[in-house]
């Protein structure tokens, strides 16, 4: 849901503000930390979390470099919505769930010769792109790609996928069509590509090694 309010921009200290003119625990349910995505005017899009300022009442934080993007002295046209938490991926995707950066009907198998590279590989055969362009968006190095960072990647590219793991303990369970596995690795949890029956991986995979999985709607 998006909720949308004129207000004007206020400076407190050193930092830029705009207040949210209603309460934002009895209209929004949503109390304690709350992430949104903001819009302001046509023309200025960004993530953040709110600031509490008690009761229900809510700023948003303005930053530097977006008070250059608007007109700090009138009333400002602004809209946000809640989200489940920020992308830290630092700049804005050109795809999106409508308009993903392709339509997942084959899996190219491809290799890449560095170790603790593993999210990067599984993101690089779903996206078509090379290790080295996905590692360039996802801003990791070896044995930096965790699980939060698998899922705002996807998110990025535009990917749809379930918002949690399947736990499967151990337990030989059927896959879904296409999906991402977390299976357990000698030093760190090491993930693998599935799709149509066909592990994407240069090892051997046992489903009593896999801790959970992943669905990827194709």
């Amino acid at each position: 849901m998006t909720y949308t309010f004129t207000e004007k921009l206020f400076k407190q200290g050193n930092r830029y503000f705009i207040k949210i003119p209603f309460n934002v625990w009895e209209k929004c349910g949503q109390k304690g930390v709350v992430a949104v995505r903001v819009y302001i005017e046509e023309n200025c899009t960004f993530e953040c979390k709110l600031v509490p300022k008690g009761e229900g009442t809510y700023y948003i934080p303005i930053r530097k470099n977006v008070i250059h993007q608007i007109n700090s002295v009138d009333a400002l046209s602004v809209a946000f919505e809640v989200i489940s938490g920020l992308t830290r991926i630092n700049y804005d995707s050109p795809y999106s769930k409508e308009n993903p950066i392709r339509k997942i009907d084959s899996i190219q198998s491809i290799t890449y010769p560095k170790t603790g590279y593993c999210g990067q590989l599984c993101i690089a055969m779903l996206t078509g792109l090379s290790v080295d362009e996905v590692v360039a968006v996802m801003q990791t190095k070896a044995w930096g790609c965790s699980f939060t960072k698998l899922l705002e990647t996807l998110d990025y590219f535009g990917i749809l996928h379930d918002d949690k793991p399947t736990y499967t303990k151990g337990k030989e369970v059927i896959l879904p069509e296409c999906c991402i596995l977390n299976i357990k690795d000698e030093q760190k949890n090491h993930f693998v590509l599935y799709y149509k029956g066909i592990y994407y991986d240069s090892k051997n995979i046992d489903y009593k090694e896999m801790i959970s999985y992943m669905r990827i709607f194709v």
